[in-house]
Protein backbone atom coordinates (compact mmCIF):
# COMPACT_ATOMS: atom_id res chain seq x y z
CA UNK A 1 0.00 0.00 0.00
CA UNK A 2 1.30 3.25 -1.17
CA UNK A 3 1.44 5.62 2.30
CA UNK A 4 3.03 8.60 0.63
CA UNK A 5 1.24 11.99 0.79
CA UNK A 6 -1.25 12.72 -1.57
CA UNK A 7 0.63 15.58 -4.04
CA UNK A 8 -2.30 17.28 -4.50
CA UNK A 9 -2.75 18.18 -1.06
CA UNK A 10 0.88 19.02 -0.65
CA UNK A 11 1.07 21.58 -3.20
CA UNK A 12 -0.26 24.63 -0.91
CA UNK A 13 0.00 25.02 2.94
CA UNK A 14 -3.02 26.00 4.86
CA UNK A 15 -2.20 29.65 4.84
CA UNK A 16 -1.61 29.57 1.10
CA UNK A 17 -5.15 27.99 0.49
CA UNK A 18 -6.86 30.57 2.46
CA UNK A 19 -5.16 33.07 0.85
CA UNK A 20 -5.93 32.20 -2.39
CA UNK A 21 -9.65 32.07 -1.26
CA UNK A 22 -9.19 35.76 0.56
CA UNK A 23 -10.57 37.00 -2.95
CA UNK A 24 -14.13 36.94 -3.84
CA UNK A 25 -13.10 36.86 -7.50
CA UNK A 26 -10.47 34.01 -7.26
CA UNK A 27 -13.53 32.10 -5.78
CA UNK A 28 -15.56 32.66 -8.95
CA UNK A 29 -12.97 31.66 -10.61
CA UNK A 30 -11.98 28.47 -8.38
CA UNK A 31 -15.85 27.32 -8.90
CA UNK A 32 -16.09 27.96 -12.64
CA UNK A 33 -12.85 25.46 -13.05
CA UNK A 34 -13.95 23.16 -10.39
CA UNK A 35 -17.09 22.62 -11.92
CA UNK A 36 -15.59 22.16 -15.97
CA UNK A 37 -12.48 20.29 -14.87
CA UNK A 38 -12.94 17.43 -17.26
CA UNK A 39 -11.59 19.65 -19.91
CA UNK A 40 -9.52 22.69 -20.05
CA UNK A 41 -11.19 26.47 -20.20
CA UNK A 42 -10.59 29.11 -22.75
CA UNK A 43 -9.36 31.83 -21.27
CA UNK A 44 -12.10 34.15 -23.13
CA UNK A 45 -14.65 31.50 -21.77
CA UNK A 46 -13.85 31.97 -18.06
CA UNK A 47 -13.99 36.02 -18.83
CA UNK A 48 -17.45 35.78 -19.82
CA UNK A 49 -18.62 33.90 -17.23
CA UNK A 50 -17.28 36.23 -15.07
CA UNK A 51 -18.54 39.17 -16.75
CA UNK A 52 -22.41 37.32 -16.38
CA UNK A 53 -21.51 38.24 -12.55
CA UNK A 54 -20.29 41.60 -12.22
CA UNK A 55 -20.26 45.26 -14.06
CA UNK A 56 -17.06 45.04 -14.65
CA UNK A 57 -15.33 45.47 -18.52
CA UNK A 58 -14.86 42.54 -20.02
CA UNK A 59 -11.17 43.84 -20.71
CA UNK A 60 -10.85 44.55 -16.91
CA UNK A 61 -11.95 41.34 -16.06
CA UNK A 62 -9.47 39.60 -18.72
CA UNK A 63 -6.06 41.75 -17.50
CA UNK A 64 -6.49 40.92 -14.07
CA UNK A 65 -6.91 37.16 -14.95
CA UNK A 66 -4.00 37.32 -17.25
CA UNK A 67 -1.36 39.49 -15.25
CA UNK A 68 -3.00 38.93 -11.82
CA UNK A 69 -5.19 35.92 -10.66
CA UNK A 70 -4.16 32.70 -13.24
CA UNK A 71 -0.72 33.18 -12.02
CA UNK A 72 -1.19 33.41 -8.33
CA UNK A 73 -3.19 30.11 -9.01
CA UNK A 74 -0.72 28.58 -11.23
CA UNK A 75 2.10 29.34 -9.05
CA UNK A 76 0.65 27.77 -6.17
CA UNK A 77 -0.29 24.60 -8.54
CA UNK A 78 -3.63 25.31 -8.67
CA UNK A 79 -3.81 25.09 -12.27
CA UNK A 80 -2.31 24.77 -14.79
CA UNK A 81 -2.28 28.37 -17.61
CA UNK A 82 -0.45 28.54 -20.77
CA UNK A 83 -0.60 32.23 -21.28
CA UNK A 84 0.33 31.92 -25.06
CA UNK A 85 -2.77 29.49 -26.07
CA UNK A 86 -4.61 31.36 -23.31
CA UNK A 87 -5.89 27.99 -21.50
CA UNK A 88 -6.53 27.05 -17.98
CA UNK A 89 -6.64 23.55 -16.49
CA UNK A 90 -7.82 23.07 -12.91
CA UNK A 91 -5.80 20.85 -11.14
CA UNK A 92 -7.22 18.34 -8.85
CA UNK A 93 -6.66 19.94 -4.97
CA UNK A 94 -9.23 17.80 -2.43
CA UNK A 95 -8.20 20.41 0.44
CA UNK A 96 -9.10 23.77 -1.38
CA UNK A 97 -12.02 22.18 -3.15
CA UNK A 98 -13.41 21.02 0.16
CA UNK A 99 -12.47 24.74 2.09
CA UNK A 100 -14.19 26.63 -1.25
CA UNK A 101 -17.57 24.26 -0.35
CA UNK A 102 -17.16 25.34 3.06
CA UNK A 103 -17.41 28.72 2.40
CA UNK A 104 -19.94 28.35 -0.12
CA UNK A 105 -22.39 26.60 2.65
CA UNK A 106 -22.09 29.05 5.13
CA UNK A 107 -23.39 31.78 2.20
CA UNK A 108 -19.73 33.13 1.66
CA UNK A 109 -20.07 32.85 -2.19
CA UNK A 110 -19.20 36.93 -2.46
CA UNK A 111 -21.04 39.69 -3.98
CA UNK A 112 -21.42 41.41 -7.61
CA UNK A 113 -19.41 44.49 -6.08
CA UNK A 114 -16.64 42.05 -4.30
CA UNK A 115 -15.82 41.13 -7.31
CA UNK A 116 -15.69 44.16 -9.22
CA UNK A 117 -13.78 45.90 -6.04
CA UNK A 118 -11.34 42.86 -5.70
CA UNK A 119 -7.17 43.60 -5.61
CA UNK A 120 -5.70 40.60 -4.08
Amino acid sequence: MDTSPNDTDERCSLDQIFKLLSDTQRRYILTYLIETADQPVPLNTLVEHLNRRTSTNRERVKSRLHHLHLPKLADYGVIKYNSSLQIISYMEHPRLEALLQAGQCLGDGGTESDVSESNS
